[in-house]
């Protein structure tokens, strides 16, 4: 217990002094193994500038890990197999669940944060009890009775397998590690909250809650452990569905005529016709389709495919995923010309990357007639960096395994191309993308922004836009928020020119938002890669 004790210690004054970046995943440094070593690998992936660098870094914290973990075993008689073999076994699946959290930060591509904290969700419940459960009646090597209780200090305990059997026999211990997990997440949560002092207060106060569950974990198996793990799963359960699953809400017509004009941006992975925001319907939010216009990656023409598009695609250049990641200005300058002999007043309605388009546009003034911007899904700032093929610097590993691993992204329709200009003038390069967001827009021009709650989780500085009217997060996932009826709603309302401060709790003004949005925004941080600016 000193050794650990003394680590503690030493990892409270890395964050303190700003070795170890300040960001909430730091509570995780000194949390319940294989908790520790995936925030090793996150902080890895996202800070290490050389491959020396990074595998030096990994062997020397996982000497660390193997050394802490053997003494509190048995601080007499340090059970160093047993270590060394529980942290090779949990090495490689930790390491995947921060690869995928690093992608998913690179590109904000929220469901691979969730793949993430699918794998890590996994690895903790299999693995996290296995070192302490009190192993039954222990035996000789020659097999003979010892005549006492057998435990993960002694020495048959350096064979995983038996140690992780007696674990399932105990129910995984699951009231256990759910308390220390609900614990840690409230921890997490008030050390983001609270950042950067709270975050040097919560790492000695996480340090303390991990011994705590220790000695819980290593107390007698109380009876009928199998009913706690099921109690515990069905809470789970429950809690998943009342938070996760989407809320219907019923469609209904715009009671309005508008004038002008209302162009329509996909986002990054989309084509012409493919996308969901091509399925907007007008009629939603007061328009006709003689007044929609599809914009296009690929730049002016006479015909696109038609796709999912609910109204024609009798304009534009037929463009493909590739065109959606072509040079950001670029991209400002196509909207400029399609937009250009359009009626006014011209409303955008944008979906994820193309905001920072339509903003920018909006911004420098390149858009006569703009009226308003309607942004479904934004990004207020990209929260990590990596270096161009063949150079160091920060996320140099992160960003290359995300390279080797771009062929197994096809395999999930996830068309990235790690290295292409948008990606690397906008997500690569730190605060490219919050330095669009900060130009203030024309006077007269208006911004409506929704967020997707899958999102928050990669939105380290949060989901609000200076100078935009943000409505509370609703409960969708990203690609679907132009489908959603909660959306259309706002939207209309929007552009009728109503507040939007007073009606119930998805799709309006954040004024009164109910707290689970921000309270989630929290929680989720600290199982990120430490951002760019902490």
């Amino acid at each position: 217990m000193a050794a650990y004790a003394a680590l503690v210690v030493a990892c409270t004054l890395a964050v303190a002094t700003g070795l170890v970046p300040r960001w909430s995943g730091a509570v995780h440094l000194v949390a319940l193994p294989p908790l520790d070593v995936a925030a090793d690998a996150r902080w890895l992936l996202a800070r290490a500038t050389s491959w020396p660098l990074a595998v030096g870094g990994a062997a020397a914290l996982l000497a660390v890990r193997i050394t802490a973990l053997a003494l509190l075993l048995d601080a007499e008689r340090p059970r160093w197999r047993l270590a060394a073999i529980f942290y090779a076994v949990v090495w490689l699946p930790a390491v995947l669940a921060a690869q995928l959290d690093f992608i998913a930060h690179a590109a904000l591509y929220s469901r691979l944060f969730g793949g993430a904290l699918f794998v890590l969700a996994a690895l903790f419940v299999l693995s996290a009890a296995t070192p302490w459960v009190p192993l039954g009646r222990g035996t000789t090597p020659g097999g003979q009775d010892t005549g006492r209780v057998a435990t993960t200090g002694d020495p048959v305990a350096w064979r995983l397998g038996v140690a992780w059997r007696a674990a399932v026999r105990a129910g995984l211990r699951a009231p256990v590690l759910a308390a220390y997990v609900a614990a840690l997440l409230v921890l997490g949560a008030l050390a983001e909250a609270t950042r950067p002092v709270g975050i040097v207060v919560a790492v000695p106060v996480s340090g303390a809650l991990t011994l705590a569950t220790v000695a819980r974990l290593r107390a007698p198996v109380p009876q009928r452990p199998l009913a706690g793990l099921a109690g515990v799963t069905a809470l789970g359960l429950a809690l998943w569905g009342t938070t996760v699953v989407t809320r219907d809400a019923p469609w209904t017509a715009s009671t309005s005529e508008r004038d002008g004009s209302a162009v329509i941006m996909s986002g990054i992975n989309s084509a012409s016709g493919e996308g969901a925001i091509f399925t907007l319907q007008p009629a939603f939010v007061g328009y006709t389709c003689e007044q929609f216009t599809y914009y296009s990656y690929a730049g002016p023409g006479d015909s696109q495919p038609q796709g999912v598009a609910v109204c024609p695609l009798d304009h534009g250049a037929p463009y493909v995923p590739d065109h959606t990641q072509r040079p950001f200005d670029e991209q400002v300058a196509l909207l400029e010309a399609q937009a250009a002999d359009l009626e006014p007043p011209i409303v955008v309605f944008a979906h994820s990357q193309a905001a920072w388009v339509a903003w920018q546009a909006a911004a420098e003034e390149r858009l006569d007639g703009l009226a308003a911007l309607v942004l479904l899904g934004p990004f207020p700032s990209s929260p990590l960096t990596w270096p161009p093929p063949g150079e160091n610097g920060p996320g140099l590993v992160g960003g290359e395994l995300f390279r080797q691993l771009v062929p197994l992204a096809d395999l999930v329709d996830f068309d990235f191309l790690v290295d292409a200009p948008l990606s690397r003038e906008l997500l690569a390069t730190p605060d490219a993308a919050s330095a669009v967001f900060a130009q203030p827009l024309p006077d007269g021009v208006e911004a409506l922004a929704v967020t997707a709650s899958s999102d928050l989780a990669v939105m380290p500085d949060g989901w609000r836009i200076d100078g935009a009217l943000d409505v509370c997060p609703l409960r969708e996932a990203h690609p679907y928020l132009p489908i959603t009826p909660h959306f259309h709603r706002a939207a209309d309302r929007f552009l009728d020119g109503e507040v939007l401060r007073d009606p119930p709790a998805e799709g309006e003004g954040q004024r009164g938002c109910p707290p689970w949005a921000d309270l989630y925004h929290l929680a989720s941080q600290p199982f990120g890669a430490p951002p760019v600016d902490r």
